[in-house]
């Protein structure tokens, strides 16, 4: 069951889609413009196939839809001492991925593990803050440079950077310290299309956060995996503005098998500047997070 939050710089709007007494006419925005505040070369084209069932729009104004995430758990009286935040090296191929771990002060083992994933032409930078606040809500999180990107080594391969996340899950999961039963990837522009192939590969992973997905990006398509996410929950989240993504994104949300939740902002950006426009961003993520998490 797909949900839609429709956001506005002044108050946050839900839309909610319900089956409409009488049938209406559907109009399907064009996919054929260029991706908007985007630096990145033009995606390729895919036709987003929307359903066929007739719906209505009721706009009603309520409070955030998510809660906020809990103040913490209280430390057992064993000491676990661990760097805010770590920088490593992970294996992958014949070559390394440079991340960052950021660890949880207020929660004690095992935490649930959130992985990184940033735009086209980026690294693990463009995500700012937002590491450091899912820390600080109780998540281990991961940031990586994919390949080709950052400091990490090799040149951009997409099919290869698929293999390179089942590696990076696989080596962050083991941690002792990591619940991974659960964990999510989180991505923006192609890095949300690759999280969300990466999390059809792997049963384990619970959730997946998409911030401006395509159709397909640099040939890395989405639909393909999200046909085949199961019943996991997704969020999905975009800018009008950034007509490409925001129309792969209703695309997406509409196939989901699962529960999927789209948030549609205005006048937002792409990807992780989204989370400039809109501060509040990061606690929805947070909050979709926490419901199905912990």
């Amino acid at each position: 069951m797909m949900s839609i939050i429709k956001m506005g710089a002044a108050s946050l709007v839900v839309i909610i889609l319900v089956a409409a007494c009488q049938p209406i006419a559907e109009t399907k925005p064009p996919l054929n413009t260029e991706p908007e505040n985007q630096k990145n070369p033009t995606p390729d084209r895919s036709e987003v196939e929307y359903s066929d069932s007739p719906t209505k729009e009721i706009f009603i104004t309520i409070e955030p839809t998510f809660s906020p995430p809990p103040t913490g758990i209280e430390p057992s009286a064993t000491h676990f001492s661990f760097p805010p935040a770590e920088e490593i090296m992970l294996p992958a191929g014949d070559m390394t991925l440079a991340g960052t771990v950021y660890y949880p002060q207020s929660q004690v083992p095992k935490w649930p593990g959130v992985i990184l994933i940033h735009m086209l032409h980026g690294d693990q930078t463009q995500w700012n803050d937002f590491p450091a606040k899912l820390s600080e809500a109780g998540y281990a999180v991961l940031s990586i440079d994919l390949r080709g990107h950052g400091g990490s080594g090799g040149e951009v391969d997409w099919d290869l950077a698929i293999k390179d996340l089942q590696q990076v899950w696989d080596e962050f999961s083991s941690k002792e310290e990591i619940d991974q039963s659960r964990t999510a990837f989180i991505g923006a522009s192609i890095g949300a299309n690759l999280s969300l192939i990466a999390s059809t590969n792997e049963p384990l992973v619970r959730t997946a956060v998409l911030l401006s997905p395509g159709l397909s990006y640099a040939g890395v398509e989405t639909e393909p995996a999200m046909e085949d996410f199961g019943d996991r929950p997704v969020l999905i989240v975009a800018s009008n503005d950034d007509t490409y993504a925001a129309n792969s994104s209703k695309g997406l949300a509409d196939m989901a098998p699962g529960e999927s939740n789209l948030v549609m902002y205005q006048d937002a950006g792409h990807g992780t500047l989204m989370f400039r426009s809109e501060p509040e961003l990061a606690q929805i993520v947070i909050g979709w997070l926490d419901q199905n998490l912990k």
